[in-house]
């Protein structure tokens, strides 16, 4: 099995001024790379057709044997970045994209490697043609949401770390327009753009000029900008582009699903000959449409920990002797190792593990282990493994708690009942998230045939003995803050609601306090109810910054990683 983490969690990496010789080589480049014959891992078929991926991916380090990847370009991939082995969707599309420039529609699951799939072979275009500074946009990545086109730019940044002649910017809502206009006149090579906010800019000539030389051009989540209304943005965003047929342009299109408006979008954007290549699993696609789902609703936040040991008790107890192989989704990694704890201290259940990026690579990586060899055991996580990752025999997904996102309750729901094998969902909500059911309107659920009966006080010795309370509490509040809309809180509600949370569901003798730091982190500065605690020495250090998965800073769970 490959070791790569999710490209998609990339960690941002500032690009630094490399020493003259480093700069030098960068900036000229080696010679234009050989095209070699037809690649063995090639995994295209034209529409409507798609052949399997290969199991056992190929090695990045492959690129530069064939001579199709500026060594440069390799020496990041592989020495800075320490990627050896390709994601699936990374192995199907690369060397298809890299050495044949062909346009593609790709179906791919969030978080699963796709963003290195289209950046590479951008940047590549860059360096074959020894593009100059001031030869405006060579690459226009559009993206449904500002915070994927953000981490898209990151995860730019940090493949052109060697390559400080180029740069990268991102147009998004909810930014200063003028700065962002400043810019990119200023002069980028890679634009990554939501399409509302580029639309507005492209009514400025002066931004339509950038333009001009268009080499590559990306949709990605595709779906999900039609979902979300985009498409006549995208046409009239295409309509300023430069004619394909003049200034010649590789084109990508990424979809999670392959329906008939995202063909219509591939024929307006895409070359005639163009190559549909399938990165999802046979059997995984339409999980959500076959597995028998069920709801459980628990009164209050504070019942949740309690509604949960309940609920995956009773689907234990229903199924011995039989196999109860189960993943508990949590939102935050600190709920995880709560939720984990919970569980670890209940007597008969089966071995209960816990992943998230925040445990070390090594322990990550034998906990996955364990879990994939396991007949039976519970992996209480994040959405770390809800994408791209296969663990044979999961009988349950347990969600406890709103998802983010629709996308991401079927995301989690596809580690069961994989290659035709049954597998049940029970999702976990309060009264106060039933907001999020209107996202699922599409999902019948079944009624939960076991009667539950639990209190808070069933999980009363597991809080006697639980660490880390105050960080639970953050991460708790910082999570649910992204969700004030649908909850229809106020920032004050959420302090207040989140209090009760530490007092009665985590068993705090007191509200929990939270550094200046952290508060103005999360934009709760002035909020009425927090408990407010000096600076440490120290937490002005940039080193220590930063939200991540379940630090609840910046409002929100971050990123994950594998």
């Amino acid at each position: 099995m490959q070791t790569q983490k999710q490209v998609k969690s990339m960690p941002s990496t500032t690009k630094k001024r490399q020493h003259s010789t480093l700069r030098r080589q960068a900036q000229n480049g080696s010679p234009a790379p050989k095209k070699p014959g037809p690649s063995p891992y090639s995994t295209v078929s034209t529409p409507p057709l798609s052949t399997p991926v290969p199991q056992d991916t190929p090695r990045f380090a492959d690129l530069g044997i064939q001579n199709i990847i500026h060594p440069t370009l390799l020496q990041t991939i592989t020495q800075d970045l320490k990627f050896d082995h390709m994601m699936p969707v990374q192995a199907a599309t690369l060397h298809e994209l890299l050495q044949n420039k062909i346009d593609c529609l790709a179906q791919a699951r969030t978080g699963t490697g796709k963003t290195i799939s289209f950046l590479l072979p951008a940047i590549q275009n860059m360096i074959d043609s020894r593009r100059l500074q001031g030869a405006g946009i060579s690459m226009l990545v559009l993206s449904p949401t500002r915070e994927l086109a953000m981490q898209i730019a990151k995860e730019a940044d940090s493949l052109l770390q060697r390559f400080p002649q180029y740069h990268v910017q991102f147009a998004i809502g909810g930014t200063n327009k003028n700065t962002e206009e400043k810019a990119i006149l200023s002069g980028c090579e890679i634009l990554i753009a939501t399409p509302g906010r580029l639309l507005d800019h492209m009514s400025d000539e002066r931004i339509r000029y950038q333009f001009r030389a268009l080499q590559t051009l990306v949709l990605d989540e595709a779906d999900r900008m039609l979902d979300m209304g985009f498409l006549p943005d995208i046409k009239k965003i295409i309509s300023y582009l430069p004619d394909k047929t003049q200034v010649p342009r590789q084109s990508m299109l990424f979809s999670a699903t392959i329906a008939g408006q995202i063909q219509n979008v591939a024929h307006l954007i895409l070359n005639e000959d163009y190559k549909f290549i399938s990165t999802i699993p046979a059997g995984e696609t339409n999980t959500h449409e076959r597995v028998p789902q069920f709801l459980v609703i628990a009164p209050t936040m504070s019942d949740v920990a309690p509604a949960m040991m309940a609920t995956i008790k009773a689907e234990f107890t229903a199924v011995s002797p039989g196999p109860f192989k189960a993943i508990v989704f949590a939102p935050t990694a600190a709920l995880a190792d709560f939720y984990g704890h919970v569980l670890a201290n209940v007597k008969g259940l089966p071995t209960v593990l816990v992943l998230h990026s925040r445990i070390s690579q090594a322990k990550r990586t034998n906990t996955t282990q364990k879990f994939r060899e396991a007949s039976g055991a519970i992996c209480v996580a994040t959405d770390v493994i809800a994408r791209g990752m296969d663990f044979p025999g999961v009988t349950h997904v347990f969600q406890v708690g709103v998802p983010s996102e629709k996308e991401a309750y079927i995301h989690r729901l596809g580690r069961t009942a994989r290659a035709d094998a049954e597998g049940r969902g029970i999702i976990i909500l309060t009264e106060q998230e039933k907001f999020f059911l209107y996202q699922l309107k599409d999902i019948k659920f079944e009624e939960f045939p076991h009667q539950l009966r639990y209190t808070k006080e069933d999980i009363g010795a597991s809080l006697d003995n639980l660490d880390n309370k105050a960080k639970i509490y953050q991460a708790w509040m910082g999570y649910y803050k992204n969700h004030l809309k649908g909850l229809r809180w106020s920032t004050a509600e959420l302090v207040q609601q989140a209090n009760t949370f530490a007092l009665q569901g985590l068993g705090c003798p007191e509200v929990p306090g939270l550094q200046k730091n952290t508060i103005r982190k999360m934009g709760l500065k002035g909020v009425p109810g927090l408990k407010v605690l000096p600076n440490e020495a120290g937490s002005n250090d940039p080193r220590r910054r930063g939200g991540g998965e379940g630090r609840g800073i910046g409002g929100g769970a971050g990123r994950n990683q594998t």
